[in-house]
């Protein structure tokens, strides 16, 4: 629509897409509302605070954050399930990073416990969002992706900034300036010794080597509890510096606790539900039922405990 103010006409429509972009730009929970349909055609955005709350912190590594002199660039977070964990992290960050935020030149390594399932779901969904008509209206100056390396586990941009889906297992020669390490366990490898510890041992051993810049790269974990010896647990039992994001589905305001950047949960009554727009509380009981006390404790509460 153009409007004629008689000091010159005003493209209305193209005024509103230069508002929405700069908006995008400026907030990654924004550019999330606004780039769902793209991921989601056929689901409508649901907003939760915790969205917001998780966007924070990602932002600040975004943004170079320190805190005491060193980089804000250690984040482990615990979510439960169906929360967007994975989109958020996998999938829209690094979106928003490359795009927006114009730092295409950041390099993704991105595991999780299975290549063939997760990691290669959040490579397909982000090469979805970013190659779409509506990114590249937007930010199709800033990211291309290089033709000959785009496939569906490793695709390149113009500007030599790569992901890369891998097993957390598997990370042998692969360096980023982000490893994201999403849900390392699964529940059947959570609860085999063997494989639980192995994968514990690749990510005390194998993941601090796999950053570009060992002062500034940012390592961000994301799962649900599994097991009280898993990767989260390791993490602070051996106190390794991460700012801890723990976020129940039913608020516990004994464990509840301000991250390092002040952020607190905003709930104040026990019991209170993180996401009851998608989780009500006759679905979170159901799902509780059938789940059973192990299963709830660890992946609805973040608090794991003996089976039995």
């Amino acid at each position: 629509m153009i409007l004629n103010t008689g000091v010159g006409p005003i493209d209305v429509e193209q005024q509103l897409f230069d508002l929405d972009r700069a908006d995008a730009e400026d907030s990654l929970a924004e550019f999330i509302r606004q780039s769902w349909h793209v991921i989601e055609p056929g689901q409508v955005y649901t907003h939760g605070w915790h969205v917001d709350f998780i966007c924070e912190h990602l932002e600040a590594i975004t943004d170079g954050v320190e805190i005491d002199g060193d980089f804000y660039n250690r984040v482990l977070i615990n979510v439960p399930p169906g929360t967007m964990k994975s989109l958020i992290l996998n999938v829209f960050w690094p979106s928003w990073e490359w795009g927006p935020r114009n730092l295409p030149h950041l390099r993704y390594v991105c595991a999780a416990h299975k290549v063939e399932n997760l990691s290669a779901r959040d490579s397909r969904r982000m090469r979805q969002l970013i190659t779409s008509e509506w990114y590249q209206a937007r930010w199709g100056d800033r990211v291309s992706l290089a033709k000959d390396q785009n496939e569906k586990l490793n695709f390149v941009n113009s500007a030599q900034g790569f992901r890369i889906a891998t097993s957390i297992t598997s990370l042998t020669g692969i360096r980023g300036d982000r490893v994201l390490i999403d849900d390392p366990h699964s529940v059947d490898s959570a609860s085999s010794e063997t494989q639980r510890d192995s994968e514990v041992t690749t990510f005390l051993e194998a993941i601090p080597s796999r950053l570009n810049n060992p002062i500034s790269s940012a390592i961000v974990v994301i799962m649900q509890r599994l097991h009280e010896e898993d990767v989260s647990g390791v993490i602070i039992s051996k106190n390794l510096g991460y700012d801890h994001i723990m976020l129940p589905m039913r608020y516990d305001p004994a464990r509840a606790h301000p991250t390092k950047l002040g952020l607190a949960d905003p709930r104040s009554t026990e019991g209170e539900l993180l996401f009851p727009a998608r989780f009500p509380l006759d679905v979170v009981e159901r799902d509780e039922r059938a789940m059973g006390p192990y299963a709830a404790a660890g992946q609805f509460q973040q608090s794991p405990e003996p089976r039995g």
